[in-house]
C-alpha cells in the first residue's frame, strides 16, 4: 500500500472516482479509502451492496458521458474537503469491425456503437478532467489526475479499432493536462492495464462451455502466467495520487503483468 498523501494528515481531502460500482473502479476506490482520502464515486448503476453498505464511499449514479454529471461529483467532492484527486474509470470495451459500416445489415448498430464508446471513453475523460482541473484551480493547492487507459493504446487486437483510438487518445489527454497544468502543481498520468479479473471476467469465465480452458487460455497472456487483479491496479493508482509520485507525471504506466514487454502472444482456444 502506497503511504498516505502528506497533505491529507492536516485535513481530509477528496477524489472523485468515475466507474466505482465493481471492477477495477471498486479496487481503485477501496484503496483510495483506505489511504485516507473521501472518496466520491460515479456509475451508472448502484453497486450491488448499496450506497448504505459502503462506508468509504458518497455515491452518485450518473452517466459520464453527461459533463454535468462530471460536475456535479466536483461539488459533491467540495462538500467533503478539498477536491485533490480524480480518476477517471469509467469506460466501456466493445468490438467495431469497421468494415461492418458497409454492411447495411448491421450499420446501424455498429456506428452506435462507436459512438457510444467515444462519447464514453473519451469525452468522458475530457469532461473529467474538465471538472478536476477546475476543482484544483479554485483552491489552489494543485492535485492529480489518474486516467485508465489500456494495453490497447499501444498494442492493437482485432475488431477494437474504436476502443483503440480512445484509449491512445487518454494517453494523449493525459500528457497534454500535465503539460499545460504543471506550472499549476497538477499532475496526471494514466494506468495502461493488461488483463484484469473483473466480475465481468469470471462471468465470461463461468458461461464458457468450457471454464477450465478458458481461464487458462486467459492466464497465458502475460508473462507472469496469470490475470491481474483489481486490487493492483488500485495500488498504483493510489501511489500516482500520493505525494510519493510528486515527480511523475505525463506518463501512462502499464500493469499488465509484462504483457507488452514480450514479443508475440501465446494463441489463445476459445
Amino acid at each position: 500500500m502506497s503511504r498516505p498523501p502528506s497533505h491529507m494528515t492536516d485535513e481530509p481531502h477528496s477524489v472523485v472516482v468515475t466507474g466505482c460500482g465493481q471492477g477495477i473502479g471498486r479496487g481503485i476506490a477501496t484503496a483510495l479509502a483506505s489511504d485516507g482520502w473521501q472518496v466520491v464515486g460515479v456509475d451508472v448503476v448502484v453497486p450491488p451492496d448499496s450506497t448504505d453498505d459502503v462506508p468509504w464511499c458518497t455515491f452518485l449514479t450518473g452517466d459520464t458521458r453527461d459533463r454535468a454529471v462530471h460536475r456535479e461529483a466536483a461539488a459533491a467532492a467540495a462538500e467533503l474537503g478539498p477536491l485533490q484527486g480524480w480518476v477517471n474509470n469509467a469506460g466501456v470495451t466493445r468490438q467495431t469491425p469497421l468494415h461492418a459500416l458497409a454492411d447495411p445489415a448491421c450499420e446501424a448498430e455498429i456506428e452506435q456503437t462507436v459512438r457510444d464508446v467515444i462519447d464514453i471513453n473519451a469525452l468522458g475523460y475530457i469532461w473529467g478532467c474538465s471538472a478536476a482541473l477546475e476543482g484544483f484551480l479554485a483552491h489552489g493547492s494543485g492535485g492529480a489526475i489518474v486516467n485508465i487507459s489500456s494495453i490497447h493504446g499501444r498494442l492493437s487486437w482485432t475488431d477494437h479499432a474504436a476502443y483503440e483510438v480512445t484509449k491512445g487518445g487518454v494517453d494523449a489527454l493525459t500528457r497534454s493536462v500535465a503539460v499545460t497544468y504543471g506550472p499549476q502543481g497538477i499532475r496526471a498520468n494514466a494506468i495502461a492495464p493488461g488483463r484484469i479479473r473483473t466480475e465481468a471476467i469470471d462471468r465470461w469465465i463461468t458461461e464458457a462451455a468450457d471454464p477450465i480452458s478458458r481461464q487458462r487460455d486467459l492466464d497465458a497472456g502475460p508473462p507472469q502466467g496469470r490475470m491481474g487483479t483489481p486490487a493492483e491496479i488500485g495500488a498504483v493508482a493510489a501511489f500516482l495520487l500520493s505525494d510519493a509520485a510528486s515527480y511523475v507525471t505525463g506518463q501512462s504506466i502499464a500493469v499488465d503483468g509484462g504483457w507488452t514487454s514480450q514479443f508475440g502472444s501465446p494463441p489463445l482456444h476459445t
